[in-house]
């Protein structure tokens, strides 16, 4: 079983198979326990979704939304007045003129019942949810890549004494990357590390 994060160190490219003879299980174990108080992996990918742009639910609302809009009876209302002036001739030579002032009112009621079992925007908002997916997923992605990044260069400064600059500013680089992915997860899963 100690043989496991050895076997997890080569794969993630922090040791060779040649390496990975001269790497002490005792150091190795005493290394990962240096990391026990950040979060895991998993529990950073739980909080990908706290951005409210990935949300799901959001795009399913507003479909909802659409269609009960075909239940509102959308009104119409209309005034028109007008006056009409009459002129009438007779046989006897007389002549008759009459004005009329009219007044009419006009209203109407639709209810648009096609929209309440398909509204119009449902092909634009499905192509917003699959957009959305696939963001949230290039995140998640981004998010595995960095954690374990991370972990390499941690593990490398460990364990093969790789103590320069670049690797301390990339590792904090990456915890702040991490931290920008999961809305501050991060830092906030992190655990106090006990004093030795």
């Amino acid at each position: 079983m100690k043989r496991l994060p050895l076997l997890v160190l080569v794969a993630l490219g922090v040791v060779s198979p040649a390496q990975s003879q001269d790497v002490d299980p005792a150091r190795l174990a005493e290394a990962l326990e240096r990391y026990t108080y950040e979060p895991s992996v998993d529990a950073l990918l739980e909080h990908v979704d706290d951005d409210d742009a990935f949300d799901p639910e959001a795009v399913r609302r507003l479909v909802r939304r659409a269609r009960r809009g075909g239940w509102l009876p959308q009104l119409r209302v209309g005034v028109r007045r007008g006056r009409g002036q009459d002129l009438s001739t007779q046989s006897t030579s007389s002549s008759r003129v009459s004005t009329d002032d009219d007044l009419v009112l006009d209203a109407s009621l639709t209810l648009r019942l096609d929209r309440a079992a398909y509204g119009p925007d449902e092909v634009s908002l499905a192509r917003e949810t699959r957009a959305r997916a696939e963001a949230r997923d290039a995140r998640a992605r981004l998010v595995v890549a960095a954690y374990f990044e991370r972990r390499r260069l941690q593990l490398e400064r460990d364990l093969l004494e790789r103590r320069d600059l670049a690797t301390s500013l990339r590792i904090q680089e990456l915890g702040a990357l991490l931290d920008a992915l999961t809305s501050g997860a991060f830092t906030r899963l992190r655990r106090p590390r006990a004093r030795r």
